[in-house]
């Protein structure tokens, strides 16, 4: 009988395994390094965010009137130190109009993203500049795509971001409250001895959190009372700055000249703040103090061996502008964590006196003021209209797509 010899399938079948295997780990590839890649892309978007915005600010100093003007290399360095910081070098950015349109070296508005005028090639800000749009982008490395010749991956994004009057701003005649308090841009606490010690590292204030702000001993760093137009008046006179809001025409980053402003711990003073209580107040921030007059408006132009200055009588550079919704008793305004917080924290201001169980938050404070930002750096919606009053007008920086 003849023999018949089958048909070895084996081969096929370990070519059929091997096969699925790769679509498998494929598959999954697909939702590993997808689900990684989308992170990537948030973190890009966050990165060419807050690229936009750091280009656009000195664009903002701009608009308030700095001096000497910020240049396009000012832009530049901006967008770049941002850039650096979230880990995606140094992007291409471009100047834009108030609309976020791309603006040419000529301040015409093109489409053409090759006709724009890009920070830092340009030489200068086009006329009409009023914004910044960035381009971001992440390469990463995948994790099981490179089976299939995926090594890595491209994240981009981008951004605009313009400046502007802010809309919610006004003059204080008009009802806008600008207290005459000045307050570090960084956390700070007091020592044993109640001098005023900043958080190191620097640690920025943020919006939302409830802050019980300590008073320490006049000083560097400390909160600072503006005598906005110094007179004989003393107590009486920032009682009186309190209480019906008369700030001057500001520019800043600037510095500004603090005189003595008499006794701030008095009750009458405390009584003034604690009118506010529940509401929204806006106060300038500092960055340095100088005990002698400064040669220009920048942070480091206080003469050498001037830097702090002790007392009253001083120098403050005005960094940025805060909004803080002071805590107040039940029912007003922002109450729930100045209510939940132990002991609970009733009011704007403890400056009369002793209140080391409210202030004290390890800190040896015996006075403070207590409250939750809602906008630093004069974020918000901003108008490129001028404001009726731009004596009192704040500028500012908005996100738009």
């Amino acid at each position: 009988m003849p023999r018949i010899y089958g048909k070895d399938e084996r081969g096929q079948v370990l070519v059929i395994v091997a096969g699925a295997l790769l679509v498998i780990v494929a598959l999954t590839g697909l939702v590993i390094d997808g689900g990684y890649a989308w992170g990537q892309q948030r973190m890009a978007q966050n990165a060419a965010d807050a690229a936009s915005e750091a280009g656009a600010l000195p664009l903002a100093q701009n608009l308030a009137g700095v001096s000497p003007a910020k240049t396009d290399a000012d832009v530049l360095a901006s967008v770049n130190a941002s850039g650096q910081a979230n880990g995606i070098g140094n992007p291409v950015a471009y100047y834009t109009n108030y609309n976020g349109q791309l603006l040419t070296a000529a301040g015409a508005v093109t489409t053409n993203e090759a006709q724009a005028a890009q920070v830092g090639v340009v030489g200068t800000i086009p006329a009409g500049a009023a914004g910044v749009a960035a381009r971001a982008a992440r390469t990463f490395n995948t994790f099981l795509m490179r089976v299939i010749g995926f090594n890595q991956l491209t994240t981009t994004a981008r951004a605009t971001a313009r400046v502007g009057y802010r809309t919610d701003s006004c003059a204080a005649t008009a009802g806008c409250i600008i207290l005459p308090v000045t307050v570090p841009v960084t956390v700070v606490s007091c020592d044993g001895s109640n001098d005023a010690v900043p958080a190191n590292p620097p640690t920025p204030y943020v919006t939302g959190q409830l802050y019980i702000l300590p008073l320490c001993k006049n000083g560097p760093g400390n909160v600072g009372w503006i005598d906005w137009t110094p007179t004989a008046g003393g107590t009486s006179e920032l009682i009186n700055s309190i209480l019906h809001p008369d700030n001057p025409y500001l520019k800043w980053p600037g510095w500004y000249y603090i005189t003595a402003t008499g006794n701030v711990n008095s009750s009458g003073v405390e009584n003034a703040l604690r009118t506010y209580d529940g509401k929204a107040v806006s106060f300038p921030q500092f960055d340095n103090t100088c005990d002698a007059t400064p040669t220009g408006p920048g942070v480091n132009d206080c003469p050498p061996g001037h830097v702090g200055g002790h007392g009253s009588n001083q120098w403050y550079h005005i960094a940025q502008m805060a909004t803080i919704v002071l805590c107040g008793p039940a029912g007003s305004g922002n109450d729930s964590d100045c209510q939940n917080h132990s002991p609970s924290v009733t009011h704007g201001a403890y400056i009369n006196g002793s209140n080391k169980a409210t202030c004290d938050t390890g800190n040896g404070a015996t006075s403070c003021i207590a409250g939750k930002f809602t906008i630093l750096s004069g974020s918000g919606e901003v108008s490129a209209a001028p404001p009726p009053n731009p004596g009192t007008a704040e500028v500012g920086v908005q996100l738009i797509h």
